[in-house]
């Protein structure tokens, strides 16, 4: 919580408000020396009555000598009006008084009003009539100076604070911001978490995810340039056997129609593949959805596999064959399953077996459909397991290259496995050969 920008920004809110309401108290004290106010109408009331007598004594004169004499030593700036509501000297009515006059009258009694200007009129009833005491109290010059300091002094500390606190918000924006356009401008090295520190709070968290962003940006680039390299490499090698055979046709070497017309075909089956990986990398989660048995579709591809490794005496075997059921797309299955098992095939060794083994697992939650093909060939390195998934990957490219995925299948079926919410993974048997892994989610509506 003490982390948090949020709570940051509440706590120097809270500061700069409890500083500035008590410096302006301390300046209304040091002006007005706070009373009570049942004490300054007390006061107000000897004021009056001495004004009074001071005039009864030595008449207008005398009443002038006493209001001059509170002004000078009490700072109090008054009048006495007569039952006529006439004044008895010069002075006049003191200004802001009037409303506290004309609340007098109507109230006949005494009024007191505590603001800016601190003002009163206290009420003497005499048998001739009502005599009115108007004061205001007016601080003097250097009261109103300090306090007047007092309160810039406030303004001035509570505007250093917010500049403060505005200033540790921007300045890592400001550095998020300039990161930014250093990554819009081609530079992906730059980071954003060097920039903040030592910040522990969400501006903190925000640069985090914004590096997070710009390696997944810089890995989706430098995987967009391999993949680039790879399909021109992939190209490149039956686009030149397409241009010497069209030479060796020129000649008339009617015998090297045959073999373009096989270039040809390997080329359409390796862009039908990139076109492939292309719309997986793009669905978006947008499927055909729909109830799947994948026994079914497991048994279909064993039959074909089992025809085309049938010439190199290689044989495809179902063992365990459960019906699972699971929510998707029956056509990307069917690719990713075929993938894997053309894999095997074409890989496992001479006069061997494909082993393909598909159970529903509910030992672990959630329950999931596992597919297992395994193949007795050589296997391959351990360090490159967690390469196979990749597009234009080969292990062995010399004998890779007679394939004419192009080094995609296990790519489709690693697209479409995700697309499903599934997993799906590689490991060496310890008899020798691959196996991968398929497991797919089974949803409450097919179990």
């Amino acid at each position: 919580m003490m982390r948090s920008l949020q709570f940051k920004i509440f706590l120097w809110f809270c500061v700069v408000s409890i500083m500035v309401r008590a410096l302006i108290v301390t300046s209304l004290a040091i002006q007005y020396r706070i009373a009570e106010p049942s004490w300054l109408i007390g006061a107000l009331d000897t004021y009056a009555q001495q004004s009074l007598d001071a005039y009864r004594m030595n008449g207008g004169e005398g009443l002038s000598r006493y209001l001059d004499e509170i002004e000078t030593t009490s700072h109090i700036r008054a009048t006495l009006l007569n039952p006529e509501s006439q004044a008895l000297t010069d002075r006049g009515i003191p200004a802001r008084a009037e409303d506290v006059l004309s609340e007098a009258r109507s109230l006949h009694r005494s009024r007191f009003r505590i603001g800016s200007h601190w003002r009163g009129a206290s009420v003497i009833t005499t048998p001739t009539g009502e005599y009115i005491f108007v004061a205001v109290i007016v601080p003097p010059l250097g009261v109103t100076l300090k306090t007047a300091l007092i309160r810039w002094t406030a303004l001035l500390a509570g505007g250093t604070l917010c500049l403060i606190l505005a200033r540790q918000i921007t300045a890592p924006v400001r550095s998020l911001q300039h990161v930014a356009s250093r990554i819009a401008g081609g530079d992906l090295s730059v980071r954003a978490s060097g920039t903040v520190a030592p910040r522990k709070d969400e501006l903190a968290d925000l640069a985090h995810d914004f590096d997070v962003m710009a390696d997944r940006i810089q890995a989706l680039l430098k995987k967009q340039q391999e993949l680039l390299g790879d399909i021109s490499h992939e190209l490149r090698s039956p686009l030149a056997r397409l241009g010497v055979s069209l030479e060796l046709l020129r000649r008339g070497e009617s015998d090297s129609v045959e073999r373009m017309e096989g270039d040809l075909e390997d080329l359409n089956k390796l862009i039908e593949r990139i076109l492939t990986l292309t719309r997986l990398d793009a669905y978006g989660g947008r499927m055909c959805e729909t109830t799947v048995n994948l026994r079914l579709i497991v048994e279909c591809i064993a039959e074909d596999a089992r025809f085309e490794g049938r010439e190199q005496g290689k044989s495809v075997v179902v063992e365990r064959n459960e019906d699972c059921w699971i929510r998707g797309d029956p056509a990307l299955l069917r690719s990713c399953i075929e993938n894997v098992v053309r894999n095997a095939v074409q890989h496992t060794s001479r006069e061997t077996q494909v082993v393909i083994a598909m159970a529903v697992d509910s030992a672990e939650a959630p329950t999931s459909a596992l597919v297992l093909v395994s193949d007795c060939g050589t296997g391959v390195p351990d360090d490159a397991l967690t390469h196979l998934f990749e597009p234009f990957y080969r292990v062995f490219r010399s004998r890779d290259s007679m394939s004419a995925g192009g080094g995609l299948g296990l790519a489709i079926a690693d697209r479409v496995v995700r697309l499903h919410g599934g997993t799906i993974k590689a490991r060496n048997r310890i008899a020798g050969g691959l196996e991968v892994e398929i497991r797919l989610p089974v949803s409450a509506s097919t179990l």
